[in-house]
């Protein structure tokens, strides 16, 4: 079996729609060769210095990846960005490990979001227990619960993420039975507050999530819960490797955690 051929199945289950916009350059193989014999998968959402490290340990050739592979130039004033890609020290170490284990990735994104039923969309809501789904936009899902203050909400949240701390907004003792999702790292767009709201949402749970998307939700009278990037997307990724194992059944294919990043002084 050949990389292509994953490829190939990847987006047989995760398709790319007519209204996702130009298909980004690349959403494709990022390093290494398509027609490449595969030994091994490994599914992430970060391919991180640490991942590469735990699937070169585990023998794995090919890494399905969520996010990006290599730190890129940026083209701004606010601070001076190298040029030179390799020069990155994080790029140069993955690199290092890719070269030396012939390894290939595919970074694929959108579509894997939005895949139906299992992608990171539909995921991070089922990790939270949400079943009664109301609403939905492209990437947005609202879901009906039982009344609940936004606080025990949040609560909850933590438990079911296992995550050491959230951040909330917006009034903590409100009831709310409305509840709107934003995975990964929707909550970084400005606006993303806006179809949630005219979705009828009351509280917005976000991956990661900036100031002014929170303020956006506390000024149209939303709360804001942010949990984390990696942790709401980990979900679709398991999805992902699952499936794999089981249309793959004589390959390995092994989750690669990216991790939680952070620690908390409280």
């Amino acid at each position: 079996m050949k990389v292509k051929d994953v490829i190939e199945y990847i987006l047989e289950i995760a398709p790319f729609k007519d209204d996702f916009g130009e298909i980004p350059k690349d959403d494709a193989i990022v390093f290494g060769d398509g027609n490449t014999e595969v030994q091994g998968i490994g599914v992430t959402w970060s391919p991180t210095v640490n991942v590469l490290k735990k699937a070169e340990k585990e023998k794995l050739n090919l890494i399905v990846t969520h996010e990006f592979l290599f730190w890129g130039y940026s083209e701004t004033v606010w601070f001076n960005s190298g040029k030179d890609i390799m020069g990155k020290r994080p790029n140069a170490l993955r690199h290092k490990i890719l070269t030396e284990n012939n390894m290939v990735v595919y970074n694929t994104h959108k579509n894997w979001d939005a895949a139906p039923g299992w992608g990171m969309c539909d995921a991070f809501p089922d990790l939270l227990g949400f079943e009664e789904e109301i609403n939905r936009g492209r990437f947005i899902r609202v879901h009906k619960i039982e009344p609940t203050s936004v606080l025990h909400l949040a609560e909850i949240i933590k438990q079911k993420m296992k995550i050491p701390v959230i951040r909330i907004a917006g009034d903590l003792q409100k009831k709310v039975s409305k509840i709107a999702t934003a995975v990964g790292g929707l909550g970084q767009i400005y606006g993303i507050a806006e179809e949630p709201y005219k979705l009828g949402a009351e509280v917005l749970v976000f991956g990661e999530v900036v100031d002014y998307a929170v303020r956006y939700c506390v000024e149209n009278g939303m709360a804001a819960i942010e949990t984390s990037h990696v942790l709401s997307e980990n979900p679709g990724v398991k999805n992902l490797a699952n499936k794999l194992k089981k249309q793959f059944k004589e390959t390995k294919v092994v989750f690669l955690d990216a991790s939680f990043p952070f620690n908390h002084v409280i």
